[in-house]
């Protein structure tokens, strides 16, 4: 996405203006975007990974009658007395393991929310433990920390958000300066790569193509970071919302529906993490596993989970959800909270009853880690493949420049006014706007170049 500017006219100048601010962030974003794509690839392949390898856990021989849930959780307990049973995954269809999620509890804040956690795997018809592992320990697990915070922690994870909020600054000058002014012919890529003339068509064609896609991976993928997406968006898109109350009494510190996220895994819908869970009555449980699952498949459960109850007033949480992998489709995701004391339903979220921003959340996300269903698995894979290869072109295309400099700034006027046209949009994205002003405030001050080739901005 490059372009020529010789013409002193003033959208000349302008042109030439924006082609220096797109060199200038994509120096800064290309990496990350590469990073980010390629991660995303290495998360799509080892779903499949993960499965092969973990495969005397995940199958066994199907049988005819299933022992009860209760009796399955009664095996766990025995083999694992020291933890608290956190979640129950019953079998999806027959020869699959049932499961439990289970949690030390110490070192891991609110009631062991946090904590290191270990998924227990039992043939559902023998009660045979099959083994256990931590799911942070999976290859998805591992490389998904690298997608997210590129193993830095807090610091990596406010480096993914401001080059993710500047690839979208990146997109729309690309767009303007790859606009087809001579028709869209213009845009078919070259037969052969011969020269930089080429590889600059290939990279403009690239551009269009995924433009949009890599729109949707950037914004989505953003509804998890730090500032833009938990300050700012998550809290307008969280419940409760038109059909939904909160609790009259409130609840313990830290029991929100994000304590019921397994450690390092996001399993909780977006639209529902900040919301606070519902209080049972005071007493003791009398509401045990087995009668959960039969309460779900009364209830119309198909496939779902069962979470535990947490703390003294803790409900029981019946869920089907697509960022879990219960299920594919988000219009059906529900989640429903009994009172452990009576088997009573609390509250009965549906899609239905997420806001506006949290149904989008809840339809993108499931698309963007390609959990709808092999379709979407190879789409997206495809799509990250087309985002490395665009990077790729741009990074050629910077290499083959006669300078590899910075374009030169041009008049001011027009400098500035791209400038400020992108601070403007930046501030959609705070983190990223922040980086803009200190990318501005350096440039302002640093020595103009003075060469011969001062208006080569190609």
């Amino acid at each position: 996405m490059t372009a020529t500017a010789h013409s002193s006219s003033r959208p000349g100048r302008f042109h030439a203006a924006v082609w220096r601010w797109h060199f200038l962030i994509g120096m800064l974003v290309i990496p990350f975007l590469f990073i980010l794509a390629g991660s995303g690839a290495l998360m799509l392949l080892s779903k499949p990974l993960d499965n092969a390898l973990n495969k005397e856990l995940l199958v066994v021989e199907a049988g005819v009658n299933p022992l009860p849930a209760s009796v399955l959780l009664e095996r766990v307990r025995e083999a694992f007395p020291h933890a608290t049973v956190k979640l129950y995954l019953p079998p999806q269809r027959p020869g699959q393991a049932a499961r439990f999620s289970l949690q030390s509890g110490h070192g891991g804040g609110h009631g062991g929310h946090g904590a290191p956690s270990t998924v227990a795997y039992l043939n559902p018809y023998t009660g045979e433990l099959l083994g256990s592992n931590d799911p942070a320990d999976s290859v998805y697990a591992m490389v998904k920390q690298w997608h997210g915070s590129l193993y830095l922690g807090r610091t990596g994870e406010l480096l993914i958000e401001m080059a993710a909020g500047l690839a979208v600054l990146m997109i729309v000058t690309g767009l303007y300066l790859a606009w087809p002014k001579n028709g869209w012919r213009a845009l078919m890529p070259a037969h052969a790569l011969a020269n930089r003339a080429a590889w600059r068509r290939w990279h403009l064609s690239l551009g269009w193509l995924i433009a949009v896609p890599l729109l949707f991976f950037l914004i989505s993928g953003m509804a998890w970071t730090s500032i833009w997406g938990g300050k700012l968006v998550q809290p307008w898109g969280s419940l409760p919302g038109t059909r939904f109350e909160l609790p009259e009494t409130q609840p313990a510190p830290g029991m929100d529906h994000a304590s019921m996220n397994e450690h390092g895994l996001h399993r909780v819908p977006w639209a529902v993490e900040q919301t606070s869970l519902p209080q049972g009555s005071p007493g003791p449980v009398q509401l045990d596993l087995g009668a959960v699952v039969k309460q779900a498949a009364e209830h119309g459960f198909q496939q779902f989970r069962v979470h535990f109850p947490q703390g003294e007033r803790g409900v029981w949480t019946v869920s089907a959800t697509t960022i879990a992998g219960d299920i594919s489709n988000p219009l059906d995701e529900r989640i429903l909270h009994l009172n452990p004391a009576n088997g009573e339903p609390l509250k009965d979220i549906r899609f239905a009853d997420y806001p506006a921003m949290g149904k989008a959340m809840a339809a993108s996300i499931p698309f963007h880690q390609g959990d709808l269903g092999w379709w979407n698995w190879w789409l997206n894979l495809l799509l990250v493949t087309l985002v490395m290869a665009l990077v790729i072109t741009g990074a050629i295309v910077w290499w083959k420049r006669q300078s590899r400099r910075a374009p030169p700034k041009g008049e001011r006027s027009s400098g500035r006014a791209v400038a400020v046209l992108m601070v403007v949009v930046g501030c959609a994205f705070p983190l990223s706007a922040a980086v803009l002003v200190g990318i501005i405030l350096l440039d302002a001050f640093w020595p103009q170049r003075t060469t011969t080739k001062q208006q080569e901005v190609n």
